[in-house]
């Protein structure tokens, strides 16, 4: 029979042992990250050799800062190499939750002196099974080849910047951003009429405007049906809407619409957010005699705007 001493030790022996190498193996998987980050300085070190002449580093204009500073065909890009080196060092006191902001500026700066720069999050796909180093090689190369970021539907902060730092109008983006807009929602950019424009269901086709208009914070919204005369619905979708300026948003929804007026679902679905603005409702029942009935007999119900409150 087995001394009940000798088996005690013998398990405290085996639980030791399996305490010891799981601390093992944490240390080896810390070193591994250090290990597979100086692989990775070296390709970024390569995407850095090979193009000295459109990303190199130094004190910004208008900075005290150290920067990266990349040359793409669109614009200029800024990351401060201290928050780089702040992230990987200890990423538990970075408060950026992934790479850091990327400041965007014109070539050549802003023509107004006192604008203030514009910054992108770019979050370039899924990182999270790569390096850190790599992580940063792969934000630079896509910043050089920075017309191939800017079409790339995941990437709506990176062009919400770069439209901010340029303009729609008669631009650097301008081509690139029509481009973008006809293949990706079939929609069209008049730059005459500054104003993007979308065919809904029904023989409508909605215009966002006001693009060039300074007294304008987002869009103004109209609609014409085959072919005819443009009728307002809203001067300002920024008075009467949440996601009053976001492209990604309302050209699906306008795609669909006014059908998609008649469809309210849940309180908790965001993208009923242009369905539930009483002025534009209002205003599109005056037109299309569906939405009207459906008003009239509750089926639609009318809720005030969000700034009807303040």
């Amino acid at each position: 029979m087995e001394n009940i001493g000798e088996s005690m030790d013998n398990t405290t022996s085996n639980s030791n042992s399996e305490r010891q190498q799981g601390v093992q193996e944490f240390l080896d998987a810390v070193a591994e990250t250090q290990r597979v980050n100086l692989v990775g300085l070296g390709f970024l070190q390569g995407i850095i050799d090979d193009h000295p002449d459109k990303v190199y580093i130094e004190i910004p204009e208008g900075s005290v800062t150290l920067s990266i500073i990349i040359l793409g065909d669109l614009a200029s890009y800024h990351i401060p190499t201290e928050l780089l080196i702040m992230a990987l060092s200890n990423p538990f006191t970075s408060s950026c939750g992934g790479l850091p902001p990327v400041v965007v500026q014109p070539h050549g700066g802003y023509a107004d002196a006192d604008r203030d720069f514009c910054a992108a999050c770019i979050q370039p796909g899924d990182h999270t099974g790569i390096p850190g180093t790599d992580s940063i090689g792969i934000l630079i190369a896509g910043l050089i080849s920075d017309c191939d970021l800017f079409v790339n539907p995941t990437q709506a902060p990176f062009r919400r910047a770069l439209l901010r730092a340029h303009g729609m109008i008669d631009s650097p983006v301008s081509d690139i951003f029509a481009t973008y807009l006809d293949d990706q929602h079939g929609a069209t950019i008049e730059f005459d009429e500054a104003e993007i424009s979308i065919k809904g269901t029904h023989g409508f086709t909605w215009h966002l405007g006001g693009i060039e208009d300074p007294d304008v914070e987002s869009f103004s919204l109209s609609s014409s049906i085959r072919g005819g005369p443009h009728r307002v619905h809203t001067a300002d979708t920024y008075h009467c809407m949440v996601e009053c300026d976001d492209l990604e948003y309302l050209l699906p929804v306008l795609s669909k619409a006014p059908r998609a007026f008649l469809q309210q679902e849940s309180d908790d679905d965001p993208l009923e957010d242009l369905s539930r603005s009483k002025q534009i409702l209002t205003s599109v029942a005056k037109v299309w005699a569906p939405l009207s009935r459906a008003i009239e007999s509750g089926e639609v119900e009318l809720e005030d705007d969000w700034s009807d409150d303040e």
